[in-house]
């Protein structure tokens, strides 16, 4: 047997008082006058007697109980044959410091419970144990190991963070943490809610460690969350309305009645609308406004909720563009002269042009849009850079040449993977259908005239297919042949026209109710990570375009009250900034190349721990493998913490021993009051 406090043997010393009372009689005798004695001779012989044996037993019973109570406090157990290790342990403590922690239980929240509990849980240990310290940050000092007082001193630094991390995720930085110790010196302890989306023990492979789960109870709190935001548009025009879909979640299994939103727009203010949600319902409404200014645009939409407010907040940024720059290849002398005329006619798109002949590849990761128009050779090295380009998140939008000079454009869709263009033909083809669904033509009518005028054409080829990238049409003609398709590559898309432009073959150049979204739409299809928000913990990238090649490559992120250098990484025609832990608060960060604003990133607090729903003690027993152990601590305070030092180290006696304490004083009291000396006769001293 062993005992976790041992200190609280000295207790035992207290066993000296009932024997000294008991040894010393400290009761005075009543004189009484008596005339004769002799009859009270026999009936004192039979008191003495029985109230010595009464007195042992009262004295017994006493030393039992000081003896029982003592060894409560001291914890007393019995380790399992495979749980004695002689030698140093180590010892990792999760503590989960995400934002669900800080709910409350019944007197503190369960954040301060966990520190709490980690302290006991050192203080179980001997001095020679070594520590590892683990939170949801994830930190670099968080990965070595500590003595204990140094453990210790590094538990009150703790704060609750954003980080959300999976139970697997935790475990393995734990089990890398102590790789070095034999696996009977290892013990792991994870204190937290065990949020159920977090908890995903099916993904740990380990079934021989000591893990000790500990698990800590919050009281019911409700939660109304903003989940997502997002434009029903893909592209944002100025002076045009922008349209926010946004997805709210009750958490809660009680009505959220009238749940007010509000829109922070550059420097507006004003209401958003008001949502009432079903129990447990997910619903999506729409937010409208104005954007009257082009640039980078900052807005943030907000509930009204309590008590759990850190997803009551969402924040996103997006580029309004005043010049859409698209380049023009073509063979010949010059390009198509109406797409020339259309380009000049609109304000926010400017075309520069190319000779197939004199290409300058350096200089095309500048464009948002390539149009490759009639070209009768693709060289093998342009198909290489265009293949960079589409992998990088360029456009690429292609117009075959006529009369079975389709070998230029199978140069490329072979390179690409597409499979090849074939089958000239002419003829009448009336275009008889849009695809809505695709965000090219999403949102760009309400609904399809009747009398609006789709492209026809006298000659097409049949579209590449049966390669390794399938396309998707984006208009067909009436005979369900592809007009215009689109291929992903890459971070990239590519357009491909079955007509060529030329208006002897194609009248799709003056149709600008369909021309000029598709221009548009592929622009800004390419691959430039325009997110509009991100997640804290979780989106530690940032993709900007790398439009200044030649240029040393040096930014910096801002957020107006530091800033910080983020790792770069080259990735074709954009550049990687990786901002490592450096974002810890929601809100807005400026990207600077050396002294120009080039985006602006909203980062947001992870929507994992929304869900406050967790597991219960009886299903928690039920997911965990056979080498976990649960020590459930309810929704008590932290002074049932001082029990847990225990888990995993054998059987356990403490209440035992309470209730052999509570039995010994029960004795002792019933013996005191039914145990009659002397046939209830009182004892007499005469004189």
């Amino acid at each position: 047997m062993q005992f976790v406090n041992p200190q609280f043997l000295w207790g035992l010393l207290f066993l000296a008082v009932p024997i000294i009372i008991h040894l010393f009689q400290f009761r005075r005798f009543k004189k009484v006058y008596f005339s004769n004695t002799a009859f009270l001779k026999e009936i004192k012989e039979t008191s003495q007697q029985s109230r010595k044996l009464k007195h042992l037993l009262v004295l017994l019973m006493r030393l039992l109980a000081i003896s029982f109570l003592v060894f409560a406090f001291a914890q007393p157990i019995i380790p399992t044959s495979d749980q004695v290790v002689t030698g140093t342990k180590g010892v990792s403590i999760y503590i989960d410091n995400s934002f669900s922690m800080g709910s409350m239980g019944r007197d503190i929240s369960l954040f301060e419970n966990a520190r709490f509990t980690a302290r006991e849980i050192i203080n179980s240990y001997s001095e020679s144990d070594q520590f590892h310290l683990l939170t949801g940050d994830f930190e670099n000092r968080h990965q070595r190991l500590y003595n204990r007082e140094q453990a210790l001193d590094l538990i009150d630094e703790i704060e609750v963070s954003p980080a959300v991390r999976t139970i697997s995720e935790v475990y393995q930085r734990q089990q890398h943490a102590l790789r070095n110790f034999e696996e009977g010196q290892k013990v792991f302890y994870i204190i937290s809610d065990f949020q159920k989306n977090i908890s995903d023990f099916e993904n740990i492979q380990d079934t021989t460690a000591n893990i000790n789960l500990i698990h800590l109870e919050s009281l019911e709190s409700a939660n109304v969350s903003i989940d997502s935001v997002w434009f029903s548009q893909p592209v944002q025009i100025v002076n045009q309305t922008g349209k926010l879909l946004v997805q709210l979640t009750n958490h809660d299994p009680a009505n959220a009645e009238e749940v007010n939103m509000e829109l922070r727009f550059g420097d507006q203010r004003r209401p958003a609308g008001r949502v009432s949600l079903e129990p447990l319902e997910t619903l999506t409404d729409t937010v409208s406004f104005t954007i009257n200014q082009t640039g980078w645009q900052e807005a943030t939409l907000s509930i009204t909720d309590y008590p759990i407010q850190f997803d009551d907040e969402y924040h996103l940024s997006f580029y309004v563009s005043d010049n859409i720059r698209i380049l023009t290849v073509h063979s010949g002398i010059e390009s198509n002269r109406f797409l020339s005329a259309l380009f000049r006619g609109i304000p926010y798109m400017s075309e520069d042009l190319m000779s197939s002949s004199n290409i300058n590849y350096s200089a095309m990761s500048n464009y948002e849009l390539i149009i490759l128009n009639e070209l009768d050779q693709i060289s093998t090295g342009f198909a290489a850079e265009l293949s960079n380009y589409l992998a990088g998140g360029g456009s690429l939008l292609v117009f075959p040449a006529a009369n079975e000079s389709q070998s230029a454009v199978n140069a490329l869709t072979s390179t690409l993977g597409m499979g090849n263009m074939d089958n000239w033909s002419t003829g009448e083809f009336q275009v008889g259908s849009l695809n809505m669904e695709d965000p090219v033509f999403l949102g760009v009518f309400e609904q399809i005239r009747a009398d609006l005028t789709l492209p026809k054409a006298t000659g097409r080829f049949q579209l590449p297919r049966g390669g390794i990238i399938e396309g998707v049409p984006l208009m067909s003609f009436r005979d369900n042949n592809p007009y215009v398709s689109k291929y992903n590559f890459g971070a990239g898309s590519v357009f491909v026209s079955a007509s060529p432009l030329d208006l002897e073959w194609n009248d799709l150049v003056s149709n600008g109710e369909i021309f000029v979204p598709l221009l548009y739409r592929a622009a800004i299809a390419s691959g430039t990570d325009d997110r509009i928000a991100y997640t804290l913990g979780v989106d530690r990238i940032i993709s900007v375009r790398n439009t200044q090649p030649e240029r040393q490559p040096h930014f910096r992120i801002s957020d107006g009250d530091g800033e910080f250098i983020p790792g770069i990484e080259s990735r074709g025609r954009n550049i990687l900034l990786n901002v490592y832990d450096q974002v810890r608060n929601p809100g807005f960060y400026d990207v600077f190349f050396h002294d120009e604003l080039i985006k602006k990133a909203a980062f947001n607090f992870d929507r994992r721990e929304s869900a406050i729903k967790s597991y219960d003690i009886s299903r928690l027993k039920e997911v965990i493998p056979n080498n976990m152990t649960i020590v459930s601590l309810g929704i008590t305070t932290a002074a049932g913490g001082s029990l847990l030092a225990i888990a995993g180290r054998g059987e356990e006696f403490w209440q035992w021993c309470i209730i052999i304490a509570l039995l010994a004083l029960l004795a002792e009291q019933l013996v005191l009051r039914f145990w009659k000396t002397g046939a209830g006769r009182k004892e007499k001293k005469s004189v």
